[in-house]
């Protein structure tokens, strides 16, 4: 016999907990980015580095700016595991006993997941989109790019990545809980793909390229967990029956 979640308690109580866990999840990612900003002399040096043209400074303050902005990518970065952590923690209490022991496993997977979609993006994607929005400078057009312009853009991708590569564990959520059925999203497969599009440009900066960059592997993505749910979902009927 299933075990009932626990009691349900009042909307403040709920506002209460989502209030710590938010200042939680705010203080963790101020103490990693304030630790990633001591040391991003070093981080933004080798990030920089890795620039097909050279960085200028437009501002007195730029350079101070994209030190922040970097800082900033990277403690929440680091902070993915906590961060995911105190979500489920939060959610944990409307579950039944046994998805509530899932919850360590969820926070694992989300968290290489992220690691996972921003590696992708820094050692996979990075090079190709910058080598071809470097290859539209022609004629009189010369690419001078601002330091924080370019940190900015290399942390919004690593982030966007990161985040949309979390796209697994909504598919087995969604399966899980009964929400939708495998077979029921691979019958709508093609409106799958025009929202991976949708989502894609939501995410991404308003370039085609970037949106058919993150797209692709999310589509992949959501093929292989599709086929981790039937796997999934049938185990679950065998287990009823």
């Amino acid at each position: 016999m299933a075990v009932k979640p626990l009691e349900e308690g009042s909307f403040w109580d709920h506002l209460e907990e989502f209030r710590r866990r938010l200042f939680v999840m705010l203080a963790v990612v101020a103490v990693l980015t304030a630790v990633s900003f001591s040391l991003s002399r070093y981080t933004t040096g080798y990030i920089t580095s890795t620039s097909p043209c050279d960085l200028v400074a437009l501002a007195p303050a730029e350079a101070v700016t994209a030190h922040l902005r970097l800082s900033v990518a990277i403690g929440i970065i680091a902070a993915s595991p906590v961060l995911l952590f105190q979500i489920w923690r939060f959610v944990a209490p409307g579950l039944y006993e046994k998805e509530r022991k899932g919850v360590i496993s969820v926070t694992a997977a989300g968290t290489l997941l992220f690691i996972g979609g921003a590696a992708f993006a820094w050692f996979v994607m990075r090079r190709p989109a910058l080598l071809l929005f470097q290859s539209f400078e022609t004629g009189n057009i010369h690419g001078t790019w601002s330091v924080s312009a370019y940190l900015g853009f290399i942390g919004s991708f690593l982030l966007v990545f990161g985040t949309a590569f979390q796209l697994p564990l909504a598919v087995l959520f969604l399966t899980k809980t009964g929400v939708i059925q495998p077979r029921t999203l691979g019958k709508y497969r093609r409106h799958v793909v025009v929202g991976l599009l949708i989502m894609a440009a939501i995410l991404t900066p308003p370039d085609p390229l970037t949106q058919v960059m993150l797209a692709l592997p999310l589509y992949i993505l959501f093929e292989l967990s599709l086929v981790v749910a039937r796997i999934s979902f049938r185990k679950a009927e065998r287990a009823s029956e």
